[in-house]
């Protein structure tokens, strides 16, 4: 059960991890055509965000090697002239329709919450007009956009300004968590993602919880600088203000979910071993390089930190070791089984969430992955697919789409999983009970106690 309270939030962004190929340059598509368009849909976009999504297909469709620079672009217009809601409304219609969208889609919302981020006294209210799609990332990216602009002002992040940030949402445990997670982000960016600095950082914060949210995001963030450059908050900060190219490279339409055999794709020939990023100290201290991935050593960095940022770590591990193996399941369940035992069935569950990208989200193929994952890593990277299914866009369909395909050993596992998210992401019991209700008779059970209504159930009868 305390896996099950735990893998539904955050670090399951690292979805877009596994769904991406290595960044690919090309011209920035800033010819005169293109910037009629992007004007016209400026002007435009008080229109709906079904129509606009046409009018961005149709400015991009021809420009497939920078296709998700041209799309980012027109969503910043979108964003300036309506908002960061219709924006994001227009991406969710994009990444319905649009394969090369929807492998880009939470990298996409990461950078339009970073363009929407204003000054640090509107910082709460734009994190919570975010909505919660795109596994989160518009949440993230307003939090990696605050701490920019605290980057720029040079001045040390004291304790009390670091818990305060997420200090408004404290009573909504959705916006809580993916605030900490952001968090994490964000120190990654301010610290010149230097991990154990950032993990240091967020030990300053005072709640739990909200450690484990941090940690998550610095997890992530140091395996994005690495294998998404392209995708880095200062990357999004760049093409958002006026950069054709983002630090040095175009957003690649990234699409290795559309290909056939995802588990053989390619990422080998990146040398991860020898990412040494500088030395970025806050305000001008110097750090010690830190590596931040390690080709020897598959499990790294979450060998090389103390005990108390495992979890974290591992729950998002498979992100690194799956580009060093060329996609292979097996090979990186292996490498999982390696891990410390109490964390063995966490690096399972990270290696699931990793392949409902490399199944393109489909449940079946979803569920033919895990079980080449081996039988004793089936049920956790079940359940890691199932969560990582629903937090895409919090449709628990997706997840239990899943559930009713998989083997006998993991269904409980995975049912047990989607009901997680639920009880992270439905506050109102009521609303938990309605959810609930409408599951399998079989499985409604599983899913009151998961969620942890059963109690709340009983006393209104």
């Amino acid at each position: 059960m305390k896996l099950m309270a735990r893998l539904a939030p955050l670090a399951l962004c690292g979805l877009l991890l596994a769904a991406c190929n290595p960044p690919a340059g090309g011209p920035s598509p800033r010819n005169d055509q293109s910037n009629r368009w992007l004007a016209r849909l400026a002007a435009d976009s008080a229109a709906g965000p079904d129509s606009l999504a046409v009018w961005v297909k149709r400015g991009c469709g021809g420009l497939r090697g920078v296709q998700s620079v041209c799309v980012e672009r027109a969503l910043y217009g979108v964003l300036d002239r309506s908002g960061i809601a219709r924006a994001m409304a227009t991406l969710d219609v994009l990444a319905e329709t649009d394969p090369v969208v929807r492998d880009n889609a939470h990298p996409l919302a990461h950078g339009l919450g970073i363009a929407a981020y204003k000054d640090p006294q509107t910082v709460a209210a734009i994190f919570a007009a975010c909505p919660n799609t795109q596994i989160s990332g518009c949440y993230h990216g307003v939090i990696q956009g605050y701490f920019l602009d605290v980057s720029r002002g040079g001045a040390p992040l004291t304790a009390e300004q670091l818990n305060a940030v997420c200090a408004p949402h404290l009573r909504n445990g959705l916006l809580w968590g993916q605030c900490n997670h952001g968090l994490g982000h964000g120190l990654m960016a301010l610290l010149g993602n230097q991990l154990p600095t950032a993990l240091e950082r967020c030990d300053l914060l005072t709640d739990a919880g909200a450690r484990e949210g941090c940690y998550g995001g610095v997890f992530m963030e140091n395996i994005v600088a690495v294998t998404h450059p392209e995708a880095t908050a200062e990357s999004h900060h760049a093409l958002s203000h006026g950069g054709g190219a983002a630090q040095g490279g175009e957003h690649a339409a990234h699409g290795a979910a559309q290909h056939a055999g995802h588990e053989g794709m390619d990422h080998a020939g990146m040398d991860h071993s020898g990412m040494d990023h500088a030395a970025m100290g806050h305000g001008g201290a110097a750090a010690a390089p830190w590596k931040a991935l390690d080709r020897g050593d598959p499990l790294y960095p979450c060998t090389a930190v103390a005990q108390k940022y495992w979890y974290q770590c591992y729950l998002i591990q498979t992100a690194a070791i799956l580009p060093t193996v060329a996609g292979d399941i097996a090979q990186t369940a292996q490498a999982c089984s390696r891990a410390p035992e109490s964390m063995v069935h966490v690096c399972y569950a990270s290696l699931g969430r990793d392949i409902s990208a490399y199944a393109g989200r489909d449940p079946r193929r979803a569920q033919e992955l895990c079980e080449r994952a081996g039988a004793a890593a089936e049920p956790a990277c079940v359940r890691g697919a199932a969560v990582a299914l629903v937090e895409v866009n919090q449709k628990t369909d997706d997840g239990l789409a899943l559930c009713r395909l998989t083997s006998e050993a993991a269904r409980a596992a995975c049912y047990e999983g989607v009901a997680s998210t639920l009880l992270i992401n439905t506050p109102d019991p009521a609303q938990r009970e309605a959810a609930c209700a409408a599951w399998d008779a079989a499985w409604q059970d599983t899913c009151r106690r998961t969620a942890r209504i059963t109690q709340a159930r009983q006393r209104t009868r």
